[in-house]
């Protein structure tokens, strides 16, 4: 089969440089968006060599803030590049510090083995379903400075936000009302070539429909799959983790971050059935290197 993977990196070179080497197969290719924010990574990114893998890093490349729009703006350029430039049985999302806990041979065998599905992991719930009306059915502005505490306009849009907010709720302001059902989940998934394609056909209404929508990359693709004919193609609607193929663990994170796996969870990751996890550190690179050493095409 043939792999497009799409990373969307934004610091902690030293565990991308292990991903990448990871992904250097003859039956992937791998496209890159680094953060406009972060020119040094870009530098580095740009002077990685694959010795088999196609490997593409995006030039026009988008600041991306958490939250913001921007999330959307760069999978649909990670998506319309690789899309645009060949036919991929399977495209893939990757952060810069996620890495694969199975080997290209093992990866390639359940692709092959599961064509077709689409590999999405859902968050289902009261309390999610209240978390979409939230950031779907009213307008979020300012949100590129929401996480910049420090930052000299943070006080005044952290104002107006509230406000804006609050006058919506009193005249009753809801957005999307007559859109179809909103779903949502981590974003990290693994895609079929046609329902990518489903997707960059509707690139512009995604654009207007989730431009002022609060997290949005963890919903427009949830959502659209869910309401489209591609729904009964779902791997696993039931398990978060299992539907997308990846290890990621909230439970022990910190501020709804994912836990970052370290060397004394090697066994468990080494036994899990899934395909990739996330996230790790530079901080820890004794269990990086461990599962390089386990599943890398090679080690340098």
């Amino acid at each position: 089969m043939k792999h497009a993977y799409l990373i969307l990196a934004h610091n902690e070179y030293p565990v991308l440089d292990v991903l990448l080497s990871m992904l250097d197969d003859v039956r992937n290719d791998v496209y890159v968006h680094v953060d406009a924010k972060n020119e040094h990574l870009y530098k580095q990114v740009c002077s990685f060599q694959m010795r088999k893998a196609g490997f593409f890093v995006l030039e026009n490349r988008i600041k991306v803030y958490w939250g913001h729009f921007s999330q959307i703006q760069a999978e649909l350029a990670l998506l319309t590049a690789a899309f645009d430039s060949d036919s991929y049985d399977y495209y893939h999302f990757l952060s810069g510090v996620d890495l694969p806990i199975k080997s290209q041979d093992e990866i390639d065998r359940f692709f092959e083995g599961h064509s077709g599905k689409e590999f999405v992991g859902f968050w289902s719930g009261e309390m999610h379903e209240r978390d979409i009306k939230r950031k779907v059915m009213r307008y979020h502005a300012f949100l590129r400075f929401k996480r910049k505490k420090h930052h000299l306009f943070h006080p005044i849009t952290s104002f107006l936000y509230n406000i804006l907010l609050a006058g919506q709720d009193l005249f009753g302001c809801k957005r999307n009302k007559s859109f179809g059902e909103f779903k949502k989940g981590f974003m990290w998934c693994s895609l079929s070539r046609n329902f990518v394609e489903y997707l960059i056909k509707r690139k512009e209404e995604i654009l207007h429909r989730f431009r002022f929508t609060l997290c949005g990359d963890e919903i427009f693709i949830h959502t659209l799959l869910w309401n489209s004919s591609f729904r009964d193609r779902i791997y696993n609607i039931d398990d978060a983790e299992c539907g997308s193929l990846r290890k990621v663990d909230f439970s022990r994170g910190n501020h709804g971050n994912p836990y970052v796996w370290g060397m004394s969870d090697l066994e468990d990751l080494k036994s899990s059935d899934l395909l990739f996890a996330r996230k790790f550190s530079s901080s820890d690179m004794q269990v990086v290197k461990a599962i390089q050493n386990l599943y890398g095409v090679f080690v340098k």
